[in-house]
């Protein structure tokens, strides 16, 4: 009964240990890293992407601003001479990425621009990469890429 016992004994340690060396290479993933801040950066509109010499880059600088829910992008105006993308507001939501869904957009007049154009305004799904404070969202339709390269500067 006794060496039952003992049996018992070292086949539940070797259970334990087994379990402990199979969970060490679960990968637990953090939550989502909410956006709530202003950020500065680059905001590129690339079509024929992908296709070389043929790939049409148009950026400019840029402030976003995320709320609870909301964003805000306008243009950096401590640059000058860059394209005209519409001073744009939406909402925002954390599913299967980024989720930008346009509300109003116009011309950035305080950038010095009278016309945009809407197609250009980044709304869709992103794809999300956080490294640091740096915040990259990318999403591509067919040959054109939308991307936001940002830098957190305030939450």
């Amino acid at each position: 009964m006794i060496r039952f016992i003992g049996l018992m004994a070292v086949l539940l340690c070797i259970t334990v240990i087994i379990v402990i060396i199979g969970c060490q290479s679960d990968i637990i993933l953090p939550k989502d890293v909410p956006l709530k801040g202003t950020y500065v950066g680059v905001y590129s509109y690339i079509t024929n992407f992908g296709a070389g010499t043929l790939e049409e880059v148009t950026s400019a600088h840029i402030t976003f601003v995320f709320d609870e829910t909301s964003y805000h992008l306008n243009l950096d105006t401590s640059y000058t001479d860059q394209h005209c993308f519409c001073a744009t507001d939406g909402e925002y939501a954390l599913t299967e990425g980024v989720r930008l869904k346009e509300a109003h957009s116009q011309p950035d007049e305080d950038a010095g621009c009278t016309s945009c154009n809407s197609e250009e305004n980044p709304e869709g799904v992103f794809v999300r990469e956080v490294k640091g404070d740096s915040l990259i969202l990318k999403l591509q339709e067919g040959t054109t890429l939308y991307e936001l390269r940002l830098l957190k500067v305030s939450d």
